[in-house]
């Protein structure tokens, strides 16, 4: 469990407030989203959790302005970006404020851009002109933040490992020294050694820029490393949301003992929160 920012002082940097998704199906309402309504504050770590098809990376992508919802409203820092496509958030001064890692790096990394390049991209487009001056020393200081080495800045993706394509990613981020970054499934292609390198790597970013993360996940024992509070969907709905070590220690929903339970214990089951025999 990660610690020092269970309580974050301020004004939330995120507020969704009642969002809807829906899709129409057979002339039926099929709700991917279904007024859903949390917050997140600065340097905060929200884990957003449950199963494949829970609506919650449909949630991320509403927030990311990559979708529009169909009710509801979400305020970033302040300013109400519920009406804003995806095309006109891109070129908002808050763009550069929200970012996005997702679940396979190699997919979401241009096939032709080397490592700098890629991380080079958003100060390209979202930057000012002194940092659009400075692009290599941000570069090479986002890489240094997410443990990226320097002399893997001019490899392409393919020459890279999975953990190294996940550090560019990371680094391509953060490299605009964001308010609020999406965690979508960030971790879901790396083996367990990687996975922990990530987690760090996320916590120390907390640390040292004071960055806010959603972290979108169905493993809940990632979750429960690094997570904050924590936000429970099913079919949709928020199920459970609160501090995550009193979520995972006293459950108050069925749906979430369900998965607490089914966190594998070397030789055991869970019951609720806790191991048995």
């Amino acid at each position: 469990m990660t610690s020092g920012a269970s309580e974050q002082p301020g004004n939330p940097i995120l507020r969704v407030l009642a969002a809807t998704k829906y899709y129409m199906v057979g002339g039926n309402r099929m709700y991917a989203v279904d007024d859903v309504s949390f917050d997140v504050r600065p340097s905060e770590i929200l884990g957003l959790v449950g199963e494949s098809g829970s609506g919650k990376t449909t949630l991320s992508r509403i927030v990311a302005r990559l979708i529009d919802q169909d009710d509801g409203r979400v305020i970033f820092d302040g300013a109400d970006i519920t009406g804003m496509s995806g095309a006109k958030f891109g070129t908002s001064p808050k763009r550069r404020l929200l970012q996005m890692v997702f679940q396979d790096p190699l997919a979401s990394l241009n096939p032709r851009f080397r490592a700098f390049d890629a991380i080079a991209n958003p100060v390209q487009r979202l930057g000012t002109p002194e940092e659009r001056r400075d692009v290599r020393d941000l570069v090479i200081e986002a890489a240094s933040h997410a443990g990226l080495p320097e002399r893997l800045l001019h490899s392409y993706p393919h020459q890279l490992s999975g953990g190294q394509r996940a550090r560019v990613d990371i680094a391509r981020a953060i490299v605009l020294k964001p308010k609020l970054v999406l965690l979508d499934e960030p971790t879901s292609a790396l083996d367990a050694s990687l996975q922990a390198h990530v987690i760090q790597t996320i916590l120390r970013l907390r640390s040292e820029l004071g960055v806010a993360f959603i972290f979108v996940s169905h493993d809940l024992n990632l979750v429960r490393l690094i997570s904050d509070r924590l936000l429970v969907m099913h079919r949709g709905k928020v199920v459970e949301q609160g501090q995550a070590q009193e979520v995972f220690e006293n459950p108050s929903a069925d749906y979430t003992r369900q998965l607490i339970s089914a966190i594998p214990v070397l030789g055991r089951r869970r019951v609720a929160g806790k191991p048995t025999a």
